[in-house]
């Protein structure tokens, strides 16, 4: 399991400026998700930058570092790595390929199940051996097929149709959008200390839109419900909410 925080803004801005308040909380929650970090962010231009670390993003000299690298775009994840998976820095999201960046909270069991949906242009890109990133490479395949949005929803359908998972919620970022979807097994939240571990919830203002996990506070900010995307235009910052599940021919 996993802790999402993303963010797409109007300037050049770091995590703790576009968040305020509470951001340290966020990072604290590398204590119990502690299997290692990672930040991605793409300009407009398609350049993606990315760091990725095993420590403890709390204890982590680097995270210091590279959470105030200034961005108009940003995905942070913290790890807590899924049983069964190792400690390994190639299973570190968030994911790259080209220009799209990626990374999810929650547990597809087993990995191999989503196999079947990925591509053959995609068939043997993965470089570690976690869920996720074949769940990424699924959400490419569906991309080529049927656009950017489409794409993403037709995914996240195929996968909550035929396997067995806790949650499947994710970000997608790339040059044009940030995309969060938010899909998740309700009977497997008992797991957990509060019923809302698998919510995401997010800001909109002038300065941006920022879409987390929950765990840190800010339960002011608005709930994206279970089987919701929520799309942000980079360039406009404007925002679509739209229906999760979506059937598409092959």
């Amino acid at each position: 399991m996993c802790r999402l925080l993303g963010y797409a803004a109007s300037t050049d801005t770091t995590f703790a400026e576009i968040v305020g308040e509470g951001f340290e909380n966020f990072v604290a929650m590398s204590d119990e998700h502690k299997d290692g970090w990672g930040i991605t962010s793409i300009d407009k231009s398609g350049e993606v930058t990315r760091t990725v670390d095993l420590e403890r993003a709390v204890a982590s000299s680097t995270f210091v570092d590279v959470k105030d690298r200034p961005a108009d775009s940003g995905l942070l994840h913290l790890r807590l790595a899924s049983k069964g998976l190792t400690i390994d820095i190639k299973n570190n999201h968030p994911f790259v390929d080209g220009t799209y960046s990626f990374m999810h909270n929650g547990t597809i069991r087993p990995a191999a199940s989503v196999e079947a949906f990925i591509d053959p242009e995609f068939a043997n890109r993965a470089q570690g051996s976690t869920d996720s990133e074949r769940y990424f490479y699924v959400i490419l395949s569906e991309i080529k097929k049927h656009g950017l949005v489409d794409g993403l929803r037709s995914a996240v359908t195929k996968i909550s149709d035929n396997c067995d998972f806790s949650s499947i919620n994710c970000m997608l970022l790339t040059p044009d959008y940030l995309i969060a979807a938010c899909e998740f097994n309700v009977g497997e939240q008992s797991e957990w200390t509060v019923d809302s571990h698998y919510e995401l919830r997010y800001r909109s203002d002038e300065s941006g839109v920022v879409i987390s996990s929950t765990g840190w506070g800010h339960d002011d900010w608005s709930v994206l419900d279970n089987h919701q995307v929520l799309v942000v235009d980079r360039k406009s910052l404007n925002t679509e909410i739209l229906p999760l599940l979506l059937r598409l021919g092959a």
